[in-house]
């Protein structure tokens, strides 16, 4: 079915030849829209490109496949219906191959390429994020104490100055997010030598080059534009004072204000707006007593002046200091600290770069400077210019095309344009996005990039050219119309960075099927007011038992419960059945800024109001109690003199120690045990094992630490050779700990937290570290720098109400939306550091007068947290974009205040005309709640806004509860319980109510089930437990067979210390490692012995149970020269793993049919020319004469390897070999 593209839509996909920024709103086609102009752009016109011509740039993985896959799929529709198309043909093969990728594996290619050209070795790797997050932590470390052994002063009184409590994080902190925006720069050396010559302009103390810095420019543009707007409302209020009936009289006093504002915005320089802003000052308004003035004119004009007076004093507060020299002083005071920041930096670059090249590592930041150095090559006059690198890729794309370009930054601009065309007067950069959902600041994103060319480039055709797509293609109408109606009064360019006009606006697009049912509506709002000390005076107990956030929860469920109601609930569009149904929970998703203290509190709210509910979490991971057992269970493997680790693993379900027992285990310790014994835990379990008092052997205690002191020499023997995700893996099953923690409440998910362990457990041995020892402290490390992976997440059922931060919903949608935690305050912690940066303005400190021990902030560090609240603020309401426009069919928002009523009375008059809330009025604001009931100004009344019963504009349905509201209808739930309990209490059980119920019940219990045989089956055996049931032997050391007497045994000097079983799993390990072929003596053998102790194949005492000579017997026997020559050519086959199934009439466990998994392991089996040879080595203590025994004991345990072996290979098994590693011959069965 062909798309009908729209007018705007057509151009992006038809234009050529040009730079085009699409600026592709919320719902507007996007991805298909990009796709779209890629398939056409190689399959039509009269020399259609090869896709291998294109450049399409995206930022992650699954965006890239997605594309990927989009194309291919395009592609194959064209092939269906030209098959004979031999370009399309080729465009199907090349598309796998194709550059759809992220920026970081385009680099990674361009590496690869020119490594040549840089100081890195060709066989470096990306380093995983835990490996360099320890690698950084190592690097700091070292360096930070190289210092402090240097007694450097300079250094010692920075770290007097701007370390917090007795640790060096504060230091580490500020070192980094140094490290970290000159790296966001494209030549961070270059930025660092930036901030260092600001240093020397102060030190210099010229005023004039005061005025050319970046911040100083910030600040005057900031005193301008916030007094162009302080005017603008003054003028406002002084129409209001010419209106009928208005407060005439305050026109004198206003017009004085103006003038005084205009004044100040029209300084020329920082001196004269110092003098005029430190002057600044407010009479008080004449008194107006007379009844003819209108009470809210009076009121409204009041209110803005006395808004516009704060807001002045808060910015004399913030810019106005002594003096231009008080200024120059402060600043010439903080260089010294900032120098050394700088340096420390610079140094802890330089180190990291040393000891990721001594490990061949890079990270991703190395990837996009590396390709830089590759592409721009420095000229004699120390210019970057394109490299011959560089001129080779332009002339291979045709076109580059950027997926997400709002969420570009300086390094990857830089990039681009290296390897565009416009140097040579044909751009060819394709940019689409949407500055609107620009959220990744914090990942140092800049989307000023996008608003440069969004306001040069121009509208119409040209060679550099900006397209608008502004019709949404998801939500309803209704939706649509409510979000433009809140973003045209609170997005400006000084807030969010975009005018919010027509062009930018929603505009609706999707097309929904006509209908008489519940629909769409109106835009919601649920506000509780919390204040007021309600939910500790109420002397209703539930109210004790809810916070905040749980009665928002409570409030979203009832809401929830409304809307699937079959009769009056909400309808929505099924895209797969073609029709209206009612809303169910899988429809509805739970947006937060953040899911940190909501995210439990709400899943645990809903799912006790019957409500699925399920949150996908970035936290958490390493407290989860399963995640700690294992961890604890691995350090004890490591070194079981921990008590912490040892008691937790002693105390879990592992070994089921309890309290009591071991207070026990410690009170027999200290009583009995000598002076110098070990007095850890360990020491104590392993002397309560040896000295128990015979009474106490046959206790549950001795059983439960015997039985693990065993397995605990086995995991320690294991360990030696096993791989970490192996180690876990035998845990896992060898304790039952896995099926164990399934069994708790929320056991899939703790399996899953399990099965990650392992997960990173595989990543990190593909780390520069490896071994047991290193792995504990990756783990520990990675805790000590707050790395946590979240926990696991599950998909979850379809019917379950998903809780999601915002910014993991970008990109999706949802036919119902809940945009709860609107009253949450916005974090500006970051603001109030002891140092601040920006990537423009440079480095701010505090000024610390030592005499006086006086710390004040820099007139700078005020401008740059002016510049970063205005940032954050900025993207804040980028965010609330983003969460707003993720709804389909209905947008419902909900929020908590305890100042609801003062802030509606606040908010009440700040404008009474249609328009934008002037920018200097929403930069006050503290929560996403604000900014809505600054839209609402106007609008609502505040008496209706506090009203039960809510109040409605044309566009929202908007209600307050309070706490009282909520709680009796808690109150009612509990008595509806309570009435419950007592019918139930006063029951009386021998009465018969039903008799047709009672009569299906008794039928019911006299059901007899009639596959009786198969209780009790098991799904799946392994061999061992088919052993325990009398029906295969695999340990042979157990068989009941004629051995040798102990005595003899003794004589000979040959007595297994450690049994049968230790002894037969070491000779079945060595030959699982020894190379056959290149045994061609018994010396060979022993070396390869000694090969295993050195690298720790094998641990010390399972080589001392192994006779060289036993080995080489075999080995030269005829069945190993056979081995041997199979080996050779690949086709022997050791210790082959298998799953079989067997009717259980066949195994005699019952006279069912159903079949039973057995699973088992093949020591070896080789493969001729006739069929396959099938060996399994015994170890038994067998008197010679006696071989038979072992072909009868053992006949059918080879009689299942040979049908598993059949059924797996598909071929036919000719021998059954046994080979008695004690009588030194084989036994053909």
């Amino acid at each position: 079915m062909a798309i009908n593209w729209t007018k705007e839509q057509k151009a992006v996909i038809e234009s050529r030849n040009r730079n085009l920024l699409v600026s592709a709103a919320a719902g507007s086609g996007k991805t298909a829209v990009l796709v779209e102009r890629i398939i056409r752009m190689i399959t039509e016109g009269e020399n259609p490109l090869d896709i291998d011509q294109l450049l399409v740039m995206t930022f992650t993985k699954a965006a890239a496949d997605e594309m990927r896959e989009r194309v291919l799929l395009a592609v194959d529709e064209k092939l269906k219906e030209d098959p004979e198309n031999g370009h399309l043909q080729m465009q199907a093969a090349m598309i796998p191959y194709a550059r759809i990728t992220t920026i970081d594996s385009f680099c990674l290619g361009i590496i690869r390429e020119h490594y040549n050209q840089l100081d890195i070795d060709p066989a470096f790797r990306v380093g995983d994020e835990g490996e360099l997050l320890l690698l950084r932590g190592s690097v700091m470390e070292q360096l930070l104490e190289d210092y402090y052994e240097a007694g450097d002063e300079e250094f010692s009184r920075f770290v007097e100055t701007y370390a917090t409590g007795k640790s060096d994080r504060g230091i580490e902190d500020h070192i980094m997010a140094v490290y970290n925006f000159s790296g966001s720069n494209p030549w961070p050396e270059k930025w660092l030598e930036a901030c260092e010559k600001e240093l020397e302009d102060y030190e210099e103390g010229s005023d004039d080059r005061l005025m050319e810095t970046e911040w100083m420019r910030f600040l005057m543009w900031d005193v301008a534009m916030q007094t162009g707007e302080f005017c603008a409302q003054l003028k406002e209020a002084l129409a209001v004072c010419d209106e009928e009936n208005g407060p005439a009289a305050y026109i004198p006093m206003l017009t004085s204000d103006l003038r005084m504002l205009q004044a100040i915005g029209n300084a020329k320089d920082y001196g004269c707006l110092n003098e005029l802003l430190g002057s600044a000052s407010f009479d008080r308004l004449a008194s107006i007593r007379s009844k003819e003035i209108d009470a809210d004119k009076k009121s409204f004009v009041t209110g803005c002046r006395d808004r516009v007076k704060k807001a002045v004093g808060k910015l004399r507060d913030l810019y106005c200091f002594e003096s231009i020299e008080t200024v120059v002083r402060d600043l010439r005071g903080t260089a010294g600290a900032v120098r050394m920041l700088l340096r420390l930096a610079g140094e802890f670059h330089d180190r990291y770069q040393e000891a990721k090249q001594e490990k061949n590592l890079v990270d991703f930041g190395d990837l996009e400077h590396y390709a830089l150095e590759v592409l721009l090559e420095e000229t004699d006059e120390g210019e970057r210019t394109p490299s011959a690198a560089a001129d080779e890729l332009s002339r291979q794309f045709e076109e580059i095309l950027v997926d997400e370009y709002q969420d570009s930054n300086d390094v990857q601009e830089a990039l681009i344009h290296a390897i565009s065309r416009e140097r040579f007067g044909t751009p060819n950069v394709f940019m689409v996005g949407d500055v609107k959902q620009s959220i990744y600041k914090f990942r140092l994103a800049r989307p000023e990039l996008f608003l440069k060319k969004y306001e040069s480039y121009p509208r119409e055709d040209g060679l550099y050219q900006t397209i608008e797509l502004h019709q949404n293609f998801r939500s309803r109408d209704s939706v649509l119309s409510g979000i433009n109606e809140v973003f045209y009064q609170i997005m400006t360019k000084g807030l969010g960075g975009i005018l919010y006009t027509e062009d930018a606006a929603l505009h609706p697009g999707a097309v929904f099927e006509p209908t008489e049912e519940t629909v769409g509506g109106k835009l919601e709002l649920h506000m509780v007011n919390t204040g007021g000390g309600l939910l500790k005076q109420l002397e209703a107990d539930p109210a004790d038992d809810y916070t905040a956030r749980e009665m928002e929860a409570k409030l979203i469920a009832a809401r929830m419960k409304e809307l699937i109601n079959p009769e009056t609930g909400l309808k929505v569009w099924d895209k797969k059945e073609k029709r209206y149904r009612t809303a169910c929970y899988g429809d509805m998703v739970i947006l937060l800024r953040s899911l940190s203290g909501f995210a439990e509190d709400f899943v645990n709210i809903l799912m006790n109001e019957g409500i699925p509910a399920y949150a996908e979490r970035r936290t958490g991971y390493f407290t989860a109690i399963e995640v700690e057992t294992v961890l604890c269970f691995l350090s004890i493997i490591d070194n079981p003199m921990q008590d912490i680790p040892l008691a937790a693993v002693l105390k879990s379900p592992i070994v089921g120690a309890t309290d009591e027992e071991l207070a026990r285990l410690m009170a027999v310790f200290k009583r009995t045990a000598k002076k110098g014994q070990d007095r850890g835990i360990y020491g104590a379990w392993m002397y309560y094992l040896e000295n128990c008092p015979e009474d106490e052997r046959e206790g549950e205690l001795y059983g439960k630490l015997a039985a693990f002191s065993d397995e605990m020499a086995e995991y320690r023997r294991i360990a030696g050779y096993l791989s970490i995700h192996e180690l876990l893996y035998f845990i896992y099953e060898n304790t039952g700990y896995y099926d164990y923690i399934a069994a708790m409440p929320a056991g899939e998910a703790r399996q899953a937290n399990l099965d990650m362990l392992v997960e990173k457990a595989s990543a990190y041995e593909k780390t520069s570290y490896s071994g047991l020892f290193h792995f504990i402290r990756y783990i520990e490390n990675l805790k000590k720098y707050d790395t946590d992976f979240g926990e696991a997440a599950l998909a979850g059922d379809e019917n379950t109400v998903r809780i999601l931060s915002i910014h993991k919903s970008k990109g999706l949608e949802f036919p119902v939306v809940f945009l709860a935690g609107m009253g949450k305050k916005f974090n500006k912690q970051d603001l109030y550091g002891k140092i601040l940066i920006d990537p423009d303005l440079g480095i701010a400190t505090d000024y610390l007068d030592l005499e006086m021990r006086v710390k004040t902030p820099t007139l700078k560090k005020n401008v740059l947290r002016r510049r970063l609240e205005l940032e954050a603020l900025g993207e804040e309401l980028r965010v609330l974009y983003v969460a707003m426009t993720r709804a389909k069919e209905k947008l419902i928002m909900t929020g908590t205040d305890r100042y609801l009523d003062k802030k509606l009375e606040r908010f009440s008059d700040i404008k009474r005309t249609a328009g934008q809330i002037p920018f200097t009025i929403l930069s006050t604001a503290d929560s996403f709640l604000d900014w809505l009931l600054m839209s609402l100004s106007g609008k609502l009344s505040e008496s209706a806004l506090l009203s039960d019963a809510g109040a409605e504009t044309g566009l929202m349905t908007v209600r307050s509860y309070s706490v009282a509201d909520l709680v009796g209808v808690e109150i009612e739930h509990q008595a509806e319980k309570k009435l419950s309990k007592e019918e139930l209490l006063n029951f009386d059980c021998a009465r018969i109510y039903d008799e047709a119920y009672a009569a299906g019940i008794s039928a019911a219990f006299a059901y007899r089930y009639p596959h009786t045989a198969d209780i009790g089956l098991h799904t799946k055996l392994s061999v061992s437990e088919l052993k325990k049931q009398g029906q295969l032997i695999d340990e042979e050391e157990s068989t009941f067979l004629p051995t040798i007497p102990a005595f003899l045994l003794e004589e000979s000097g040959k007595k297994d210390q450690r049994g049968g079983a230790f002894r037969g799993t070491a000779y079945h390990r060595a030959l699982e490692l020894l190379n056959f072929p290149g045994m061609k003596t018994i010396s060979d053998v022993e070396m390869a012995l000694d090969t295993f102790r050195r690298e720790k194949y094998m641990d010390e005492e399972s080589l001392s149970l192994l006779d060289a000579g036993i080995l080489w017997n075999f080995l030269s026997s005829p069945l190993g020269r056979r081995m041997s020559a199979a080996q050779a050519k690949g086709l022997l086959y050791k210790e082959q793993q298998f799953v079989i199934g067997i009717p259980a009439r066949e195994m005699e466990v019952c006279s069912s049919d159903e079949l039973v998994l057995i699973q088992g392991i093949i020591d070896a089996y080789m493969e001729e020319e006739d069929g396959l040879v099938l060996i399994d080595y015994k170890t038994d203590h067998v008197v010679r004469g006696r071989e038979s025994l072992l072909t009868e004991r053992y006949g059918i345990q080879l009689e299942y390897y040979k049908r598993a072996l059949e059924q797996m290979t598909g071929k036919k098994v000719t021998e059954k070999i046994i080979y008695s590693l004690t009588l030194q011959e084989e036994i053909v069965l």
